[in-house]
């Protein structure tokens, strides 16, 4: 069982942002982030102001250059970075709630080594998602439940925590060397989702509302990027096989949210525990924090 050594009750925490000429969202999106161990900002070599907004809006957080191009680059920049006990990937454009980073805090010192955002499971939502795009991401889902014998109800959604511990296990490609790697694009949550299944690791998906976009339009492309995440879907398969082992999920804190924005109902049985994360401070959001619900990956066969 991952890992071998214990892990603490009140973890550090390093908020990576990946942000490419999100100047504009980011003075907006900074001011709501709680108060953490350390926000990393990754910059893909904007031409806006991006750089001297952070410098003004959250002075305190890290401004680091990614060194190639693509999403997945920038994420592997800020991972090698952080140093805190707990990573969460948190967009930079508005569509991420900063109100729910405790509620995948709590599923990490629940037990659980990977915190998996799912907008399907009751309590999450979108209120951006396309129909296609929704459509796509259901297929491409079911394709990867299917080959890694999982129970993902949301491959295709960024907002993630995990413990910094298990980077081994994912092995993202190395932010080192000017060229293109496999994983530099938006296919890299995909190859992590892929990994962590196949790595053995406990998982457990935490309900999550995707707000709307603020400004600008954003740069996936649906059937650029479809393409390439059932491309990484048959890589990973066959790299690394199905799950290593079926683990349940550990128990995990149930809330009863103020609101629903759920699109699809996931039944699932939740239990309740003592044990809770690094309080955090939060700025005023319009969304209250949804439940957490976990998964449980399939028997092997």
């Amino acid at each position: 069982m991952f890992p071998s050594h214990s892990r603490p009750a009140k973890p550090t925490i390093t908020i990576v942002v990946p942000a490419r000429n999100e100047a504009r969202n980011l003075e907006l999106v900074l001011p709501t982030l709680p108060t953490v161990h350390e926000v990393i900002v990754v910059d893909g070599h904007s031409t806006d102001d991006t750089a001297a907004v952070v410098r003004r809006t959250l002075p305190s957080a890290r401004f680091i250059q990614q060194t190639r191009r693509g999403k997945g680059n920038a994420l592997a920049c800020g991972f090698e970075a952080a140093t805190g006990d707990v990573i969460v990937m948190f967009d930079a454009d508005g569509s991420a709630d900063s109100t729910e980073i405790e509620a995948y805090v709590t599923s990490l010192t629940s037990g659980a080594d990977f915190a998996k955002g799912s907008r399907v499971l009751a309590a999450g939502g979108s209120e951006d998602i396309t129909w296609l795009r929704d459509f796509g991401n259901r297929v491409l889902t079911g394709v990867t439940n299917v080959l890694f014998r999982t129970s993902y109800t949301d491959l295709c959604y960024g907002y993630n925590a995990f413990w910094r511990d298990i980077l081994p296990v994912l092995s993202i490609p190395s932010s080192r060397g000017d060229q293109a790697a496999w994983g530099d694009g938006f296919e890299i949550e995909t190859l992590i989702n892929c990994r962590v299944a196949s790595g053995g690791l406990q998982i457990h998906e935490v309900p999550s509302i995707e707000l709307e976009r603020i400004h600008g339009e954003s740069n996936l492309n649906t059937f650029r990027d479809g393409a390439r995440v059932l491309r990484t879907i048959f890589t990973e398969r066959a790299r690394r096989g199905t799950a290593r082992q079926a683990v349940p999920s550990a128990d995990v804190i149930t809330a009863h949210p103020e609101t629903s924005h759920s699109t699809t109902s996931h039944t699932t049985t939740s239990h309740t525990t003592t044990s809770h994360p690094t309080p955090v401070q939060h700025a005023p959001v319009q969304h209250a924090r949804p439940a957490m619900v976990s998964i449980q990956q399939r028997e092997s066969a």
